[in-house]
């Protein structure tokens, strides 16, 4: 009898750890999964920005019009490469982003942009958020 004893506690263990272990592995991997798609779904892209920098900023940064302080806009190489002064955007750290800090009004020196119109970005603020995360998720062609 105290044979069978020991075993049926020894059974009992083992499907005790087997339940906590496979009950905490399938929500992490879950999680993880989730985590993954999320980083997916929320991307952004240079061609997500196209639009807005055709309205906004190509008649003073761009190829064919005049490229203030040779800050070209049109292409993602040619944003990543910046201007006369160097780099615009910090790949995953837009507040460090010349091109982030300047339209959100947050820079340290010269004009917010665009020029035309200071305040564009207050009245648009998911427009601003798409600059933030394209540099946010790291600049992503």
């Amino acid at each position: 009898m105290g044979k069978n004893k020991l075993n049926v506690t020894s059974v009992a263990f083992f499907i005790s750890f087997f339940i906590i272990y496979v009950s905490c592995e399938d929500p992490i991997e879950d999680d993880k999964n989730k985590e993954d798609n999320a980083v997916v779904e929320d991307t952004v892209r240079f061609s997500d920005l196209t639009t807005l920098f055709e309205n906004r900023c190509y008649h003073c940064h761009s190829e064919q019009e005049y490229s203030f302080y040779a800050l070209n806009l049109d292409s993602y190489e040619s944003t990543m490469l910046g201007s006369q002064h160097g780099p615009i955007v910090t790949p995953y750290e837009p507040e460090n982003s010349l091109l982030y800090t300047k339209s959100a009004g947050t820079h340290l020196s010269g004009e917010r942009m665009p020029q035309d119109d200071t305040t564009f970005f207050n009245n648009h603020p998911d427009k601003l958020d798409l600059i933030h995360d394209w540099i946010y998720f790291g600049c992503l062609e």
